[in-house]
């Protein structure tokens, strides 16, 4: 998961709650804009920071990592099946292009000398 997501995840959560980016600065004794910076990506986010913020949010940080690490497991299956298909279809296309040699051969040897 990349932080832009996990960002994009916390402003989704916080309007689910029903909280303005206000009422989180009040709740975590910060100004507005050092939230809105927060949210945004221009101030880093620390992990204890995160604590905080997933607490006021009710968000399960342990199921969004979870959640990301199953979601790049699955894209790894993903490229494993497309490297495997690749694979198959470049052998498939060797034993084309043999099969096209011998039967040129074929004909070469076929068509009668002038």
């Amino acid at each position: 998961m990349t932080t832009s997501e996990l960002l994009q995840r916390i402003k989704s959560q916080r309007k689910l709650k029903g909280l303005s980016q206000a009422d989180m600065a009040n709740k975590l004794n910060i100004v507005l804009k050092t939230y809105q910076n927060i949210e945004s990506g221009i101030t880093r986010l620390d992990i204890e920071r995160l604590k905080q913020i997933s607490y006021l949010i009710d968000l399960d940080l342990s199921a969004v990592f979870q959640a990301s690490a199953d979601e790049e497991k699955a894209k790894d299956s993903e490229k494993e099946w497309y490297n495997r298909l690749l694979i198959e279809k470049e052998s498939y296309i060797a034993k084309l292009e043999n099969d096209i040699k011998f039967y040129q051969e074929i004909i070469r040897e076929g068509k009668p000398t002038s």
